[in-house]
């Protein structure tokens, strides 16, 4: 008797890894696909340490676009976004605003980290990445306008 007529399920490799499985968050084996032309639309269970590298960076970058918001704020700034002024009326304390910016970008980072080997998903990362470092160009510049202290 074959090997292969042994198994109590069906052969795996017959249908594609799902984006969710035991391996995504639990650490997996697969780094890379085997063959070049596989890459588009393949999921892999361990990333590099580039990827590592440009989300972190997205990640310091929101909680610095956060910072400088609250900055701003306090000095009589105004928020422009409705849905991020919304948050920030519903407590005096600025916990909630950045706990609901840390949770948002970090959600759609995991989704797009996810889904590297999709086209869409890395322009989207380098998109978020460029997004936010105009975003903080923007505060440095305003921030360099600010009066000084007293």
């Amino acid at each position: 008797m074959a090997f292969a007529d042994c198994r109590r399920q069906g052969d795996r490799r017959c249908r594609p890894t799902p984006i969710w499985s035991r391996y995504a968050l639990f650490g997996g084996r697969r780094r890379a696909v085997r063959r070049t032309g596989e890459r588009e639309g393949a999921f892999v269970d361990v990333h590099g340490p580039g990827l590592l590298l440009l989300v972190t960076a997205i990640v310091a970058l929101n909680v610095l676009d956060a910072w400088f918001t609250l900055l701003f704020l306090s000095h009589g700034g105004r928020e422009l976004n409705p849905v991020v002024q919304m948050v920030l009326d519903l407590d005096s304390h600025p916990w909630p605003f950045v706990g609901f910016k840390t949770i948002g970008i970090g959600l759609a980072c995991a989704f797009l980290v996810l889904t590297e080997n999709f086209r869409p998903a890395r322009l989207g990362l380098w998109f978020v990445f460029g997004g936010y470092t105009l975003l903080l160009a923007w505060h440095l510049y305003l921030f360099a306008g600010l009066p000084p202290a007293n």
